[in-house]
């Protein structure tokens, strides 16, 4: 009888697996991190580093990957969850990505976010009250989830964002397409507004939104996170053409 393949577990976050790579070496995990992360400051991609560190060391660097199927279908549960806990990870995301410093939530991964925050189908507003500790648990979970997601579905260089990658699956193709588009504006000093789509000069925006937006929703005093991801958000991810 032949024995079965064995099939390495697949990781989830970099995390996760740079963790495995480091038990698996014998080395501090804050040291296989910094050599992962030079690695990809000169233009590797997250696997690739990770792969390329494990052969030096002797480990099998096809034991080493992550599945994006299983990160989008993650942030997908927790978007799920509850209306009032997804309208705070957006906003709590929407001001990291203008921040400066370590503190910046990285824009390709904020233009992640929106697309599969505008996949969530309408939900009704509840009531639900959570606690301080449980937002910043899951928008920690959602920012390492999200950050992971477009290093492996994205295709990288010291420019950052250059395309599609290469083993990106069908299924996000897409994804990084609109990922790689809007980076490449902001690069150029454009910014798509998140409330109508628009696409302006990122001086002019407030709130990642053009002006416009910017002050009728400031007049409207309720702002939700079905603004969060463009064209008239009715809840989640729907548009007003869309419901009709």
């Amino acid at each position: 009888m032949t024995t079965p393949r064995y099939v390495p577990e697949v990781k989830v976050t970099a995390r996760e697996l740079i963790e495995e790579l480091a038990e698996d070496i014998g080395l501090p995990y804050s040291t296989v991190a910094r050599r992962v992360n030079r690695l990809v400051a000169k233009g590797n991609g997250l696997l690739d580093s990770v792969r390329e560190i494990a052969q030096s060391t002797g480990a099998d660097p096809g034991k080493y990957r992550i599945d994006a199927s299983k990160i989008v279908a993650e942030v997908n549960k927790i978007l799920r969850e509850d209306y009032t806990q997804t309208l705070m990870i957006s906003a709590v995301l929407g001001q990291m990505v203008e921040a400066r410093g370590p503190e910046r939530f990285p824009a390709p991964a904020f233009f992640a976010f929106l697309e599969l925050l505008s996949t969530v189908p309408e939900a009704h507003r509840d009531t639900k009250s959570e606690t301080s500790a449980e937002i910043e648990e899951r928008t920690t979970r959602i920012i390492e989830l999200m950050t992971t997601l477009v290093s492996v579905v994205c295709e990288w260089s010291k420019q950052g964002v250059v395309g599609v990658a290469e083993d990106c699956p069908d299924s996000l193709k897409d994804l990084a397409r609109v990922v790689f588009r809007k980076t490449k504006l902001l690069q150029g000093g454009l910014w798509t507004c998140i409330s109508c789509g628009t696409i302006v000069d990122v001086r002019d925006t407030h709130a990642l939104m053009c002006r416009d937006c910017d002050q009728k929703i400031s007049g409207r005093g309720d702002r939700g996170y079905e603004d969060f991801g463009g064209r008239d958000r009715t809840a989640y991810g729907r548009t007003e053409t869309e419901g009709s």
